[in-house]
């Protein structure tokens, strides 16, 4: 079954309890992952597809395989059973802390796949198509912990979908000179108000001299 078939409006379906057995996730690529279907309907889409107890495999057209892959290990990390959505704010910075207790392997395995930001990325958004909301949230809490303690000037290279290994790159050309472009306009427009400005205030004094001199001849 397709996920088109599926269809994503889970709202729409009437739950059962699904039949337990081994079904096949395929990904767009091809690539395939046996599971079982407890570990399976963590994923509120597929556990709508596999409501037809005939359905043994769903077909998700729109995920690669190495993102797949990701989700599938975290469906098996999980038994099946979602993490439960967080609050926000978040209030730390490491995802251990904001995990809490008891997800620990979660925690350190985010960290992990998250140092290849572009793969991270794909997995965020499949979370979304797939309707995991526990593993969404912890994807975005992750996005929130490169940043809660980010300059404004690093934002580019701390969400960089270039980065590999977690480490920053040095910033593109293409953001250095965005940057001085912007800088360039600041300075620009600042000038233009010090000399709109500096105009005015000559215009003024030069009002007040001519009222002063019209006073004085006025009193002679």
């Amino acid at each position: 079954m397709t996920e088109e078939a599926a269809g994503l409006d889970v709202d729409e379906v009437t739950e059962k309890p699904v039949k337990e057995r081994e079904i096949t996730l395929k990904s767009g690529d091809g690539k395939t992952f046996k599971l079982s279907s407890k570990e399976a309907i963590i994923s509120k889409m597929i556990k709508a597809a596999l409501q037809d107890p005939d359905a043994n495999e769903v077909e998700l057209k729109k995920i690669k395989g190495i993102t797949l892959q990701k989700v599938v290990q975290y469906m098996k990390m999980r038994k099946g059973i979602d993490m439960e959505e967080l609050k926000w704010p978040i209030k730390h910075k490491t995802m251990v802390e904001i995990l809490g207790k008891g997800n620990e392997d979660i925690a350190k395995w985010v960290d992990e796949v998250a140092k290849h930001r572009a793969n991270f990325y794909d997995l965020l958004l499949a979370t979304v198509r797939l309707d995991i909301k526990g593993l969404q949230c912890a994807g975005v809490a992750k996005i929130a912990s490169l940043l809660k303690y980010c300059k404004a000037e690093d934002l580019d290279r701390v969400l960089d979908p270039a980065i590999q290994d977690g480490k920053l790159l040095p910033l593109r050309q293409s953001v250095i000179e965005e940057r001085k472009k912007e800088e360039e306009e600041r300075i620009r427009k600042r000038e233009e108000r010090k000399k709109a400005r500096e105009k005015k205030e000559a215009e003024a004094k030069a009002a007040e001299a001519t009222k002063a001199k019209d006073k004085t001849e006025g009193s002679k």
